[in-house]
């Protein structure tokens, strides 16, 4: 299924306005910032609360910024409490393993019961997942190992991120619950197959996830499908980044010498994309954006050109 096809879709199940699901799903749930993180427990609580049969399964500490990582060793899944379970590494238990795996081994839970789950949903992150720092979230690198088939999957999946208000453990527990329902209710308007997905037999097409990014306020002004940004946003300006090592910088190190290189922010001049996420969220849009793990260009074979003339 194309990307475009999914846009159409989200331009009319962005009218968000079912209140409750149309029928009990199995849903996996996981997230980059521990089983026992507000996000993912609120997330859990409203899931259950609204009929469905919820597995969690979650790093054992705070994972944030691990990306797609997998570690490729035996883990030790424990049960935290009923239908919870953190992940760490067989190895060593007080080291957590990544948010990617926790996403398989949820899923690798309810595959116990002879199914795979009908969604895997990880979140809600501390932090919405907005233009490039997407690439770095732990919270949508484990959305793409359920999405991609490599592993336990494919399983259709959403990332669900915002960014946490300055305020007192009730305060964000509030905001918390406004971002889970707004979620309760967007499942359950999948559920009803809206648009192109009255075709498909799964809640999203196969290989495509949804990154949905809830803003802080929770009086939003609506939702818009949207394409990621090319840069992220700091202070209301656009902004890139470069590691640069300081001081005198590292050319002209003495052999066994070391020089401290950090990331530096550095304004972007670079237009914007169209549809960018990153601006409709400064206004105050839920934005969802369309992606897939593969990793394959639109059309790869034009590239087929770029031989001509090459020898080996």
């Amino acid at each position: 299924m194309r990307i475009s096809k999914v846009w159409s879709f989200c331009a009319i199940a962005c009218t968000v306005a079912v209140a409750n699901p149309v029928a009990a799903l199995d849903i996996a749930l996981t997230n980059d910032d521990g089983w026992n993180a507000l996000g993912i427990q609120v997330m859990r609580t409203a899931l259950e609360a609204a009929g469905h049969t919820v597995t969690l399964a979650a790093p054992l500490t705070d994972q944030s910024g691990t990306s797609f990582a997998l570690d490729m060793e035996p883990l030790a899944v424990r049960k935290q409490a009923e239908n919870q379970y953190s992940v760490a590494l067989w190895r060593d238990p007080t080291t957590s393993s990544k948010p990617g795996n926790s996403a398989l081994v949820a899923i690798g839970i309810v595959q116990e019961r002879g199914h795979s789950p009908d969604l895997l949903i990880s979140g809600i992150n501390t932090s919405a997942n907005i233009g490039m720092q997407t690439l770095l979230s732990g919270t949508v690198g484990a959305m793409n190992h359920a999405v991609a088939s490599v592993m336990n999957g494919p399983v259709p999946a959403i990332a669900i991120g915002t960014d946490e208000p300055s305020c007192d453990v009730p305060c964000k527990r509030t905001h918390y619950e406004a971002v889970a329902d707004f979620v309760v209710r967007f499942v359950a308007h999948l559920e009803t197959k809206p648009g192109f997905l009255a075709s498909e037999t799964g809640l999203l097409p196969p290989g495509v996830g949804l990154v949905i990014s809830y803003p802080t306020s929770d009086s939003v002004f609506g939702v818009k499908v949207a394409s990621h940004s090319n840069a992220v946003l700091l202070g209301g300006q656009r902004f890139t980044g470069a590691f640069m090592c300081a001081s005198t910088g590292c050319s002209g190190l003495a052999v066994n010498a070391t020089q401290r290189s950090r990331i530096v922010p550095v304004p972007d001049p670079t237009p914007e994309v169209k549809d960018a996420d990153l601006g409709y969220y400064a206004e105050g849009y839920v934005t969802i954006v369309p992606v897939s793990p593969d990793l394959n260009l639109t059309s790869p074979l034009v590239f087929k050109s770029v031989l001509a003339g090459f020898t080996w």
